[in-house]
């Protein structure tokens, strides 16, 4: 079942990664935009738990499956940051 899951992430990952490119190389669009960030975080949430008992190559294709998922999450709580309670306007 694990492998199952892992290739479920990948195939997402791909997907999504997939989706970025187009938005890079074609026009711009908004829900392609956000059809890749739901991506990456189904890809992330997709990933198997770890055991001790798991393959060196599965450490390594988390750490490129979970990467943009931790790039997005880091970034809105950099966001929630500058614009928690700041009362009467930013505080940068």
């Amino acid at each position: 079942m694990n492998n199952f899951r892992v290739f479920l992430a990948i195939v997402t990952f791909i997907i999504s990664s997939y989706f970025i490119v187009d938005l890079i190389i074609s026009s711009f669009d908004w829900l392609l935009l956000f059809i890749s960030i739901v991506g990456f975080a189904c890809s992330h949430y997709l990933w198997p738990p770890k055991y001790d008992k798991d393959s060196s190559w599965y450490d390594v294709l988390e750490v490129f499956v979970d990467f943009p998922f931790r790039a997005i999450s880091l970034f809105i709580r950099g966001l929630g940051k500058i614009f928690k309670d700041t009362g009467s306007g930013l505080d940068f």
